[in-house]
């Protein structure tokens, strides 16, 4: 039996766990975010939904949970701002960071701390090692991690025995078995769940 074969089940999926350092994106430290205090809510009982609003020099603008203004082609825009004494003040534990600063504009990111003290990014720049979508799809693959091993262990057999090409093609199918069978929008609640994070709005 050779060195690798040696090796134990667990040294051996901790290498088809997905990885922060596969990611380029570099995850700001936590004294550098800034607080979201000065953005207002008021439910909106046509849409069935909060909508939210900032006090502008010209007025209520309206925007949306991470301050960031909302066209008006967008299908939750508004018209007309509700009466300032409706208006709630909202509280949220998202954060921003100011990426770089612009002539007209800041280019931020919106962070919020997980239940683990990590940073995890939720606006639209997912793929980076701090973002949602690794999140999710990182406890998507040690879920299908789980079950290939436990499959294995149930035939007897030894994770060393397979490939690392035919452990990676078993996790996939299990992957998909996953999705197919909940559906992508259950997973992603049952992943923010496990982050304490089902708070979170999908955007």
């Amino acid at each position: 039996m050779t060195e690798v074969k040696k090796r134990n089940e667990l040294s051996i999926f901790e290498e088809l766990r997905l990885k922060p350092d596969d990611f380029q994106s570099e995850v700001p430290k936590i004294e550098d975010l800034e607080e979201i205090d000065d953005v207002y809510y008021h439910y909106n009982k046509k849409l069935k939904k909060n909508t939210y609003w900032i006090l502008t020099d010209s007025g209520w603008k309206q925007v949306n949970e991470y301050k960031v203004g909302l066209d008006d082609d967008d299908e939750d825009y508004q018209f007309n701002a509700p009466k300032e004494s409706i208006l709630k003040k909202y509280k949220s534990d998202v954060k921003v960071y100011i990426e770089e600063k612009g002539k007209d504009m800041d280019y931020v990111t919106w962070w919020v701390e997980d239940k683990n003290g990590e940073l995890i990014q939720v606006n639209t720049a997912k793929e980076g090692k701090g973002g949602i979508e690794f999140k999710i799809k990182s406890w998507l693959r040690n879920k299908a991690i789980e079950v290939v091993g436990l499959e294995i262990r149930s035939m007897k057999k030894k994770a060393y025995e397979y490939s690392k090409d035919e452990l990676m093609s078993m996790i996939e199918i299990e992957e998909n078995k996953m999705i197919k069978k909940g559906g992508w929008k259950a997973l992603r609640m049952a992943a923010l769940s496990t982050l304490g994070l089902s708070w979170l709005p999908f955007i």
